[in-house]
């Protein structure tokens, strides 16, 4: 019954996550089908040649043409739209879906007989609930592993389930992100009692909430398990790199080994750097280093990934546990 009453919702959200997913997977297999190596990112000399260079050879021209061919496909029209689709889908579905499901019933005065023939408005509204997650769970994961595919071929090299790249654009999150909205509009339109109204606030809500997330996560509950970032052998692994690895969360500047919150331009200012001979800009490459400021980055290291997106996840549908109970 719920389907029927929300036979336009429950189609138009259907075609836009079978439609979504299937343009990242055609996306991903565009990339992938280059067959780019590694060696010709790293050799990589832009998008032309200059003639007055030195001579190239075939095999670096034919190098050059592929990742031009690569660069090209990845900033392509086609490429952006379909990435922002990704990263406003799961809202879009939840709210889409959300607003109508209970406030409709009341705008139109049909609930009062619904609740009749249901015995009880607690066990109508979980049923309504219960069939809205049925449709977007499976959509948003079909979603979800898409973007995964398409991150995986837009950074070749890159590993996506130990980084954080567009992490929250991607994979299971998605589908939490979903249910949140979809939770909390229906909360929204239970307490109003009217669509277009529970659609616009949902929205806005949704809007700060999602713009917010970022900053508040790392400010507020990343920032007391974030590690000194850990060296990396960059001989052992490409040189061209373009995803984010490790999720930065805060810098901390040591002088003397220690803890200090002075002013680093202040410092070189007063203090130089000053090399072997007492010269302004000398390599100081025999100095110990300490003995200047020296910036070390706090990050959420990468292989790290499943358990931050398990944390956020499970806070996400804490949320939405929460506004079922409000609604």
């Amino acid at each position: 019954l719920t389907f029927k009453q929300h036979r336009f919702e429950t189609l138009a959200i259907s075609i836009v996550c079978v439609g979504l997913t299937a343009a990242a997977f055609i996306e991903a297999y565009r990339l992938n089908s280059l067959n780019v190596p590694m060696s010709c990112f790293n050799s990589w000399r832009g998008n032309y040649l200059d003639p007055s260079g030195p001579p190239i050879d075939a095999a670096t021209a034919h190098c050059n043409s592929l990742v031009n061919s690569f660069m090209s496909l990845q900033a392509g029209v086609d490429m952006n739209l379909v990435r922002l689709l990704l990263m406003f889908a799961p809202l879009l579905v939840g709210i889409l879906f959300g607003a109508p499901l209970v406030a409709r019933e009341l705008e139109q005065g049909t609930a009062p007989l619904s609740w009749a023939l249901s015995g009880s408005r607690r066990r109508w509204l979980l049923g309504k609930v219960l069939t809205g997650v049925l449709l977007i769970v499976p959509l948003m994961l079909a979603v979800g592993l898409a973007a995964d595919a398409l991150e995986g071929a837009r950074d070749p090299g890159l590993n996506p389930y130990a980084a954080f790249e567009n992490y929250l654009d991607r994979g299971v999150i998605v589908v939490f992100w979903a249910l949140a909205a979809f939770a909390g509009t229906v909360a929204l339109g239970t307490m109003m009692g009217r669509t277009l109204p529970a659609l616009i606030v949902a929205l806005v809500v949704c809007f700060f909430v999602r713009a917010g997330w970022d900053a508040g996560m790392t400010r507020f509950v990343l920032s007391p398990f974030a590690v000194q970032q850990p060296a990396r052998d960059l001989m052992a692994q490409s040189t061209w790199y373009s995803g984010q690895v490790d999720m930065t969360i805060y810098y901390q500047t040591y002088l003397d080994g220690k803890p200090w919150d002075g002013d680093v331009q202040a410092w070189y200012q007063e203090h130089g750097p000053i090399g072997p001979t007492g010269a302004i800009g000398v390599d100081t490459g025999s100095i110990d280093q300490s003995q200047f400021p020296t910036s070390v980055a706090f990050v959420i290291p990468g292989t790290w990934y499943w358990r931050v997106v398990a944390l956020e996840s499970g806070m996400l549908l804490a949320g939405s546990v929460f506004c079922g109970a409000i609604a």
